[in-house]
């Protein structure tokens, strides 16, 4: 199992990583939309306010790319994500929901 791993001094306190391999971040506290947050040595701006506990992308990241958190795959993106966006449904399609609702393992 992936150790917790807190975010180097180039990102924001309020953006944690759970493991290395991560290339999603998680929100430890309400980000406003437009605040300038530093993800990975990158000044970005939110165009939406990011909850508590809500996916951050750690870096830009293509359609179709597998989203990793904690070291697992959870999701893949359905549009560009840019560094710094909210990472949720409205552009990550789960691969935990579509693998099992089909019985694969």
């Amino acid at each position: 199992m992936a150790r917790p791993v807190i975010m180097a001094a180039d990102s924001d306190p309020r953006l944690l990583r759970l493991a290395d391999s991560d290339n999603v971040l998680i929100a430890t506290a309400t980000i406003p939309a437009g605040e300038a947050v530093r993800v990975e040595g990158a000044v970005v701006r939110s165009p939406v306010s990011i909850p508590l506990g809500f996916k951050v992308a750690a870096r830009d990241l293509g359609e179709g790319t597998v989203a990793i958190r904690f070291g697992m795959p959870i999701g893949r993106t359905t549009a560009m994500v840019r560094r710094g966006e909210m990472v949720h449904t409205h552009n990550l399609e789960s691969l935990y929901m579509r693998t099992h609702a089909r019985g694969e393992a």
